[in-house]
């Protein structure tokens, strides 16, 4: 059985209908849920008569289907009986996941019997490969929230924040010789605040740089986030993935493995890191994305060189 915390369903459905010509159109499940029916009769006048009859039978995003049959009387007339099942929202969900699951079965299997799979040996775009390996998940949205300057400023000085004191204020009474009787009492809390404040600096300063890539980050990578397996990096729609990021987060704990189908985009050979962009010119305004988005994951050290570039189609336990 597998656990499939992600799924890219229209690559899926690209590849199947590829190797099948067209996409497979049956399939069977125990369904939970509910549907609607209508019937109608049409009666129409006509000078031809025959039969007919048309079937519609729709295995997209949304399942459904009709079925409609005719037949006329002599040269005057027809008669038409219509049915049609109306499958409703929650219960197209649960076909659908049902529908994929068993296509990522398919696929993997067709893509076997075809030798189609790499070899693991030397990787060329376009190769489709199934990595196993524990991974790491980023999401830069995730990151960004978890690391909130005004509310981390307010814990780490919370033992300092009922006391009428700035900081300045603070360093200023400690340098102070001849101290009054009323300074003197608040000596104690000046040194708490100086020490405090002090000792989380360096780790505020930590938190507001990350905060600030992260920012950046989260905006180059809208709805898109970051998975890495071994030296295979690739992008994951967030619209195709099973969980949230917040529950993904904690499944990078390096105890369990799991199976990446990918398909090999490229290899990097160089990361630019802010020093070795060159010149930038109108006819490499393209490149600029890329060279951000290099910057930014090599601060995190999240890309090095000679990292594969994958697209993921499907991220699963087995």
């Amino acid at each position: 059985m597998k656990e499939i915390i992600y799924l890219d369903t229209d690559k899926i459905n690209s590849m199947l209908a590829q190797l099948d010509e067209g996409l497979i159109s049956n399939f069977s499940m125990e369904m939970s849920g509910q549907e609607t029916k209508t019937n109608s009769n049409q009666i129409s006048k006509g000078k031809n008569s025959g039969i007919s009859a048309n079937i519609k039978v729709d295995t997209g995003l949304f399942p459904g289907g009709s079925l409609g049959a005719g037949a006329s009387f002599g040269n005057n007339g027809s008669k038409n009986e219509i049915f049609t099942k109306t499958i409703l929202e929650g219960q197209k969900d649960i076909l659908n996941k049902a529908f994929h699951d068993y296509a990522l079965e398919l696929l993997i299997e067709k893509l076997e019997t075809k030798k189609l799979f790499s070899d693991g040996e030397e990787f060329e775009e376009g190769d489709l490969y199934i990595e196993k390996s524990t991974f790491r998940f980023y999401d830069f949205n995730l990151l960004k929230d978890s690391m909130d300057l005004e509310s981390m400023n307010k814990f780490m000085h919370s033992e300092i924040e009922d006391l009428d004191m700035s900081y300045n204020q603070a360093k200023n009474l400690l340098k102070k010789i001849n101290l009054n009787a009323k300074e003197r009492e608040k000596i104690d809390a000046a040194k708490l605040i100086v020490s405090t404040t002090e000792n989380t600096q360096p780790i505020l300063g930590i938190f507001k740089q990350i905060n600030t890539l992260g920012t950046l980050a989260s905006k180059l990578l809208k709805d898109l986030t970051i998975i890495k397996s071994n030296n295979m990096i690739g992008l994951l729609k967030k619209e195709y993935l099973r969980e949230s990021t917040e529950s993904l987060s904690f499944r990078t704990d390096h105890s369990r493995e799991v199976k990446m189908l990918i398909q090999v985009i490229g290899k990097k050979d160089t990361i630019f890191n802010g020093y070795n962009m060159g010149t930038l010119s109108v006819n490499r305004l393209d490149l600029i994305p890329n060279m951000m988005l290099d910057i930014l994951l090599g601060s995190f050290e999240i890309i090095e060189i000679g990292d594969l570039l994958v697209t993921p189609i499907a991220v699963y336990y087995e």
